[in-house]
C-alpha cells in the first residue's frame, strides 16, 4: 500500500484554512493535478470538512 504524501493533520489543518506556505501550496498543487491522486487526496479533505461541520452544527444546536 503506497504511503500518503500528506498526513490526517496536515489535512485537517487544510481543511479547517490553517495551512500556509508551502504545504499549502504542495496540497493544492496536488488537487489540480485533477488525477487519481488527486480525486483520493479531495476525498481525504472531505472527510475532515464534513467531520467538522457537524461537530460545529452539534454545538450550535446544544446552545440553542
Amino acid at each position: 500500500m503506497k504511503k500518503n504524501k500528506f498526513t490526517d493533520e496536515d489535512l485537517m489543518a487544510f481543511a479547517d484554512k490553517e495551512t500556509k506556505g508551502l504545504k499549502a501550496m504542495d496540497i493544492l498543487s496536488v488537487l489540480l493535478q485533477g488525477d487519481e491522486e488527486a480525486k483520493k487526496l479531495a476525498k481525504r479533505i472531505d472527510v475532515f470538512i464534513e467531520t467538522r461541520n457537524a461537530l460545529v452544527n452539534k454545538v450550535i444546536k446544544e446552545n440553542k
